[in-house]
């Protein structure tokens, strides 16, 4: 049983169905409603991992386009040729994923309400839920919660509620992004021509609206339409997603009305450091499985599917502790650490400011080939030389450096710590390596108020 249609969702229930399981896949929305409906930026490796056909294309977009990069207020930056990531519809991906699944004989159930997780002698064996007003109950060895962040099941599981705690505002990332109109395409060349890109390029602004936030605006090659990205902190001091696109909208008159697209809020920490329990698996926003440095989550949930279907089908049980927790082991040795040490560059940005930012730049912290690694999802270590030069540039900047270099330590450490999460379901040891990896890293987030 998946609940949550969308692409993490869909993709669970897909890899689950490839190795020969019976899948139900329930969902809140219609069918066809569920899920991102925004143009999301993705890179290759996680669909190869996922064993998924890499998207076209958005219309309109080189699937090799470049992006320019303007660092802080005072316009500085530098371009990125061949951007590793490309511009594809979630809309589109979603219903292929949930066609792939249905096909495979996944049995869908949209229009879900009151969806209750049923246990016994401490082990999920099922959900209920109303289906169109009939109240309908639903067996299973397995329950996948990849309902968001709000977690529908993750909030039922006494073991998880410990682990899994709500993220408050300011660990929040209000995100937006539509398709426009051009309605003067000299308008929109005159913006490209400004800052030295061309049309099927993207404009990317760090330090938009505080530190941690980010503009991005990609002109279609036959300048018909621009997809622009809004994005900041969910504790509205900068704005929400949404008023950014007004704002940047009421600077560019070029830019016309929304074709498609959507706004909501993501939640931004290094992944939950437990998100099993006996029956019952979390996927996606309701794991915090998220790029904390610009909030994607879309690529990474698609992998944390297919562990969590590779794990749970190794053996005849895909609910039992061993099996959960071998998905949960796997997924945070492997991408754990980068995660991690994604989050405290975040959470450093946040620190900083826009003037941080820029002053980052100025010191040789941001440069072109970590924000490719950045785009990617991939952890970039500088070459030795790279290390020398910065030397001088920070102790130039003694307020900076102290800000900086305390962060810069912990990310180095952070793989591995996640190296060493427990490989065997031992709440001793996962306690243990929880307590360290908050001394180490520390806290991952503050909690809800």
């Amino acid at each position: 049983m998946v609940v949550g249609a969308g692409t993490a969702g869909a993709n669970a229930a897909l890899q689950l169905a490839r190795r020969g399981r019976r899948v139900a896949l329930i969902e809140q929305r219609p069918l066809g409603v569920a899920g991102a409906r925004w143009d999301n930026g993705v890179v290759p490796w996680h669909f190869e991992r996922s064993g998924l056909d890499f998207p076209e294309p958005s219309d309109g977009r080189p699937a090799r386009a470049s992006n320019t990069v303007v660092v802080g207020p005072r316009g500085s930056g530098f371009r990125i040729e061949q951007s590793p990531i490309r511009g594809a519809d979630m809309r589109a991906l979603v219903e292929s994923l949930q066609k792939q699944a249905l096909d495979l004989g996944v049995q869908p159930f949209d229009s879900a309400r009151d969806v209750t997780l049923r246990e016994r002698l401490g082990r999920a064996t099922g959900v209920s839920a109303l289906i169109d007003g009939i109240e309908t109950t639903f067996d299973c060895a397995l329950v996948v919660d990849a309902s968001g962040r709000k977690g529908v099941i993750r909030d039922q599981v006494p073991e998880l509620r410990e682990w899994c705690f709500p993220v408050g505002q300011s660990g929040l990332c209000s995100a937006s992004q539509y398709e426009h109109r051009v309605v003067d395409p000299d308008g929109a060349r005159r913006f490209l021509d400004s800052h030295g890109a061309e049309p099927g390029d993207t404009i990317t602004f760090l330090g938009f609206a505080g530190g941690f936030s980010a503009l991005g605006v990609g002109v279609s090659a036959d300048l018909s339409s621009v997809g622009v990205l809004t994005g900041t902190l969910g504790d509205r001091r900068w704005g929400t997603g949404s008023s950014l696109q007004s704002l940047v909208r009421g600077r560019h008159r070029w830019i016309g009305e929304p074709i498609f697209g959507g706004a909501g809020l993501i939640p931004l920490r290094r992944p939950y450091s437990r998100f099993t329990a006996p029956g019952v698996a979390l996927v996606g926003d309701s794991a915090c499985q998220m790029f904390p440095a610009h909030g994607s989550g879309i690529g990474i949930s698609l992998v944390a599917g297919t562990m969590l279907a590779e794990a749970a089908t190794s053996g005849d049980d895909c609910g039992s502790a061993d099996s959960l927790w071998a998905y949960q082991s796997a997924f945070l040795r492997e991408h754990g650490g980068t995660l991690a040490a994604y989050d405290l560059i975040r959470r450093m940005g946040s620190r900083l400011g826009s003037e941080g930012v820029a002053a980052m730049f100025d010191a040789g912290l941001i440069r072109a080939e970590s924000t490719r690694a950045g785009l990617e999802q991939r952890w970039w270590t500088p070459p030795p030389a790279q290390l020398a030069a910065l030397a001088p540039r920070l102790l130039g900047r003694p307020l900076l450096a102290a800000k900086v270099l305390p962060t810069l330590s912990r990310t180095a450490l952070a793989h591995r710590v996640y190296a060493g999460y427990p490989d065997r379901a031992d709440e001793s040891a996962l306690r243990r390596w929880d307590s360290m990896q908050e001394r180490m890293l520390g806290r991952a987030a503050v909690r809800d108020a």
